[in-house]
């Protein structure tokens, strides 16, 4: 896990070097929203407070690197509003409440404990990669690549109607296979995940 504080300077810093009018609007959702609190998820990669903007920092900085190794030619704009962004859909999206959770070792007789969990309480049930490009939209304006990326960054996890589309997408704009797998390796190999009951002391929004 990374110094929470340490990450918002850096995302915060990015962000205001982009070229693109209004995105000043942008930084202030996500500081005033609990863009920098939330957990990235409910029960997977990145469950704990500031799980989403360490998360969002990670695919910033695999993906950049896999912009420079395949030279795509994205621009700085371009690069960090994809990846820093693309996940905007989770701001003010999840809740916390009390889970039971059974703490017995195997073949123990269950032991229950209530502990503070994260949940999900969706405002704006749009869906997910479209709903991050609906929100941007509403501040900045987005080029057609960056819809694209934004949109079909979950790639496979989409639903399966939607995989000729996102091939059409990829092979339009082949860097959206690039933002896929950052996300993909940022999720599974580069962040923490709690157990539930583990955690308990980062299930929380203020810090």
């Amino acid at each position: 896990m990374k110094d929470i504080k340490v990450v918002k300077e850096q995302i915060i810093n990015l962000l205001s070097n982009v070229k693109r009018e209004n995105i000043d609007k942008v930084v202030k959702y996500l500081v005033e929203g609990d863009f920098f609190t939330a957990p990235a998820s409910t029960r997977f990669h990145g469950n704990f407070s500031g799980g989403l903007a360490e998360h969002s920092f990670n695919v910033y900085e695999l993906f950049k690197r896999k912009n420079e190794i395949y030279d795509f030619g994205l621009s700085y704009d371009t690069v960090t509003i994809s990846s820093l962004l693309h996940d905007i859909c989770k701001v003010n999206f999840y809740t916390v409440y009390d889970k039971n959770v059974n703490i017995a070792k195997t073949g123990e007789k269950p032991k229950w404990i209530k502990t503070p969990a994260y949940g999900v309480n969706d405002l704006m049930p749009i869906g997910h990669g479209e709903k991050s490009v609906i929100l941007l939209q509403q501040f900045i304006k987005l080029t057609k690549e960056e819809v694209i990326l934004i949109r079909w960054h979950m790639g496979g996890y989409e639903a399966k109607e939607n995989l000729n589309t996102i091939s059409t997408a990829w092979n339009m704009y082949k860097a959206g296979v690039a933002l896929h797998t950052a996300d993909l390796e940022s999720s599974y190999i580069l962040e923490d995940h709690f157990e539930p009951g583990e955690n308990s002391n980062q299930v929380k929004f203020k810090q």
